[in-house]
């Protein structure tokens, strides 16, 4: 994992405070942020009491945007681990959406005293796995930054529209590019090795993941969000804070 110097480029984080531990730190997908992804989850009254926090990712948001890192799934989890250092906060209970969940893994398995609970939603387990995300890097840096960001904009939904439009073009690429190449080991692989409780959530839409009996095998329970697609925060919030409820309550 990176280490950044005395004073890492900062993630900006949303925080809802609370008493109660442990924590939860909610992960946003690629191009969008914490509050618009999350937003809607976190304060649903089942988590009041409890400190949430929802962070911008670097390059997202209003986090920092910095172009002398690669924003690899380490450089996210590296600036998320800081964050967390820095509130001295431990054994949180982690959610992550898409890439989220990808960063989310890789986060608990380098750093595993800031992980006591892991859930993924739709993440990416495998490199080259990501429709979005392999749009993106199939560009060079470049061609992205002069017109594919404004051709991404145009044919996203609004909302995915308007999180994109704060999203720094280079970091978008970059991250995208991570998300393809992906880690090494595979996060699949950092996934199923983990010892940590873990879900893994899908959209009835989008079906069960294509390792789901590997998954189990595992130790992973993985659960079905009824109405929903990819973006299941949106299409059914009701459903994806039942699953949080189910596994962190």
């Amino acid at each position: 994992m990176r280490v950044f110097s005395e004073q890492p480029p900062c993630v900006r984080t949303f925080t809802l405070p609370g008493d109660s531990e442990p924590a939860m730190v909610f992960l946003h997908g690629l191009g969008s942020a914490g509050v618009p992804a999350f937003g809607a989850i976190a304060t649903d009254s089942a988590f009041e009491g409890r400190e949430r926090l929802l962070p911008d990712l670097l390059g997202f948001g209003f986090s920092d945007r910095p172009h002398d890192i690669g924003y690899s799934l380490d450089d996210h989890a590296a600036a998320i681990a800081d964050m967390l250092d820095r509130r001295n906060l431990s054994s949180v209970d982690l959610v992550g959406h898409s890439l989220g969940g990808s960063i989310a893994t890789v986060l608990a398995y380098r750093r595993p005293d800031l992980v006591g609970r892991l859930i993924v939603l739709e993440p990416n387990l495998l490199p080259w796995d990501g429709t979005a995300s392999i749009e993106i890097a199939r560009k060079t840096e470049g061609e992205f930054v002069e017109s594919g960001i404004s051709e991404l904009i145009t044919a996203a939904d609004p909302e995915w529209a308007s999180t994109l439009r704060v999203a720094d073009p280079v970091a978008l690429h970059r991250t995208a590019v991570g998300l393809c190449v992906g880690p090494e080991p595979t996060i699949r692989s950092m996934f199923e090795s983990l010892t940590v409780p873990r879900v893994f959530g899908y959209g009835d839409r989008t079906g069960p993941p294509s390792q789901e009996a590997e998954l189990i095998s595992a130790g992973v329970e993985v659960v079905r969000v009824a109405d929903a697609g990819h973006v299941m925060m949106a299409d059914n919030p009701a459903g994806v804070v039942e699953v949080l409820r189910a596994a962190l309550l």
